[in-house]
């Protein structure tokens, strides 16, 4: 989007003509551009033409037509003899009164708003036309009308200008104003964003610090995944709270690999028992990727249903007896028939909303497995025939 006074006042002033003037009518323009490079437009068959004067003869020829005159506005002879004259060495041609009609070129000069001389517009009727479709014939081109029509188009024109000035300083100030609000919310940004990594860092601080405590206390090394890591930094709730929700997480990794005796026991994401009032409330969460948005407890629910599927179909393929122990043996990694089956009562609704959401999910657990079959209502399992 282009506002019209924000063009060239050059361009903004011939534009205001063309509205004005009677078809058939040419005009002429000198002017210079906010670069300070000077500029030619001609209107001609009700077209807007415009270029770069360059040539050294031409440049020469406009800095002699834009020099400051006293009179801002006269009456020059006509478009033919007017060419000869721009040609010629640019002198003045004096206006006689034996030759009125011969004066239908009307020049007006303007101060321009880029440098010191003028922009000046040449406006040239054709001796057939009425001036400004007035009915009924020309009118008389005598001294006294060309003075009228003159002076009219001339304060027209100043008031247009004057006011293109004004609307383009208006904006040009709005756009200052503009440029340094956005300035100051980009370093409000560039700081909130700098305190959340701090605020990341040091909750994550925080979370190793406590498992490191609790690694002491089972004697074994407790380990975040980088999943279990990112999900942390956007926890926002007290600390208390935090530490609960670690040692809740650490407890139930244990627990999973207790028989296994590791030295290392991994805390996956899916273990932290967040609320929605534990991460932050951002809308920037929203515009992250899949990968990068923490599952919540319906989708993480989903997520172990898919794993004991897996797990099953592998006891299944191996032709060994469907059993907790089996298929907690089938995990990758393993993991114990006491931990499956205190995951499915601890998640009892998020299960029961997925499965009977749709009947065709996880067949083979549903009609062999009995820790799921104990927590799914009995007309939703599916029965071996």
């Amino acid at each position: 989007m282009e506002f019209s006074f924000a063009k060239e006042p050059g361009i903004v002033l011939l534009k205001h003509l063309t509205s004005m003037m009677p078809y058939g009518v040419d005009m002429y323009m000198y002017y210079a551009a906010r670069d300070t490079a000077i500029y030619r437009a001609d209107y001609k068959n009700s077209q807007i033409t415009q270029f770069e004067i360059t040539d050294d003869n031409e440049l020469n020829q406009a800095f002699e037509i834009r020099k400051p005159k006293k009179n801002p506005y006269s009456w020059e002879i006509s478009r033919e003899v007017f060419s000869n004259f721009i040609s010629a060495e640019n002198k003045a041609i004096q206006f006689n009164i034996n030759h009125e009609e011969d004066h239908s070129v009307l020049s007006m000069r303007f101060n321009s708003a880029n440098d010191q001389n003028n922009d000046v517009v040449f406006i040239s009727f054709k001796p057939e036309l009425s001036f400004f479709g007035i009915e009924g014939g020309r009118i008389s081109m005598n001294t006294e009308n060309k003075t009228l029509i003159a002076n009219m188009l001339y304060k027209s024109c100043v008031s247009v200008l004057n006011q293109s000035q004004q609307d383009l300083q208006h904006l040009n100030e709005f756009t200052k104003k503009t440029r340094t609000t956005i300035d100051s919310v980009k370093v409000y940004k560039d700081k909130l964003k700098q305190l959340r990594e701090e605020h990341h860092r040091n909750i994550i601080s925080i979370a190793q610090n406590l498992i490191s405590g609790l690694s002491t206390k089972y004697h074994i090394d407790f380990v975040f995944t980088d999943e279990c890591v990112e999900a942390i930094k956007n926890f926002s709730s007290n600390l208390p709270r935090l530490q609960k929700i670690v040692e809740n997480a650490a407890e139930y990794a244990y627990n999973l690999n207790s028989y296994r005796h590791l030295r290392t026991v991994i805390i996956e994401e899916e273990y932290l028992e967040f609320d929605n009032s534990d991460l932050e409330n951002r809308s920037e969460m929203h515009q992250k990727t899949p990968e990068s948005v923490r599952p919540d407890k319906k989708e993480r629910a989903a997520a172990m249903l898919d794993k004991i599927e897996r797990a099953v179909k592998r006891v299944m393929a191996n032709k060994e007896r469907i059993n907790g122990i089996n298929v907690g043996k089938a995990f990758d990694p393993p993991i114990s028939a006491a931990a499956i089956t205190d995951y499915l009562k601890k998640h009892f609704d998020e299960i029961n909303e997925i499965v009977n959401s749709d009947p065709s999910l996880y067949p083979e657990s549903r009609a062999h497995f009995r820790p799921l079959q104990n927590v799914i209502p009995e007309k939703k399992s599916i029965k071996t025939a």
